[in-house]
């Protein structure tokens, strides 16, 4: 029985001798691969460069932004690309009734605002239907081909409603709002509730 004992202490004595050498080895293993780990070159990050913000207005916005005038109004048109200042000599007659007015010369720029805010419009019409912007009157250059395959350029008056209370009239035809309309010479133009009207001639 002693010895039974005996053997069973060494046999534990022996497995407790192992297992300490084993975590003993264990420990080793860890630690060298620990080192190993550090030896292990990093990989190099790649450079991350931040976007910086950009405040500048964008689409509509920019529009809006281009239109911004000095005084800190905005118009209600944009100046279409093809916009050309005319050469030929449009003028504007104005009449009330049989009463007729001094002619307004279209030169010298591609557009001419209309309505009744003193500080901005190109052609005041003072009457309370009119509004601050009412209408402009734009010159675009149009360009056609021929049969012959020449490409033609024409500077044409065009009249677009800035989206007015009360209307304007081409020869008694109320126009869409936002839309340009090609003005032929001749052409009676009205702005609201006004009884005056705006022959356009070309000499």
């Amino acid at each position: 029985m002693g010895k039974h004992k005996q053997r069973s202490s060494s046999s534990s004595s022996s497995n407790r001798k192992k297992h300490k050498k084993k975590h003993h080895h264990q420990k080793k293993e860890v630690k060298q691969e620990h080192v190993k780990k550090e030896e292990e070159p990093q990989p190099i990050q790649p450079e991350i460069i931040k976007e910086k913000p950009c405040f500048e207005a964008s689409g509509i916005l920019a529009q809006y932004a281009e239109n911004a005038l000095g005084n800190g109004k905005v118009l209600k048109f944009t100046i279409p690309f093809d916009a050309k200042i005319p050469t030929a000599n449009w003028q504007i007659f104005p009449f009330k009734g049989t009463q007729s007015y001094p002619s307004i010369s279209l030169k010298g720029k591609s557009v001419f605002l209309i309505g009744k805010d003193k500080e901005i419009v190109d052609i005041l019409v003072e009457n309370l239907s009119v509004s601050k912007q009412h209408c402009v009157i734009q010159f675009r250059e149009i360009k056609k081909v021929n049969g012959q395959g020449e490409v033609l350029s024409y500077i044409k008056p065009y009249a677009m409603d800035l989206e007015s209370t009360n209307g304007t009239y081409l020869n008694e035809q109320q126009l869409e709002p936002a839309r340009y309309y090609e003005l032929l010479e001749e052409d009676v133009l009205r702005f609201g509730k006004s009884d005056r009207e705006y022959v356009l001639i070309k000499s």
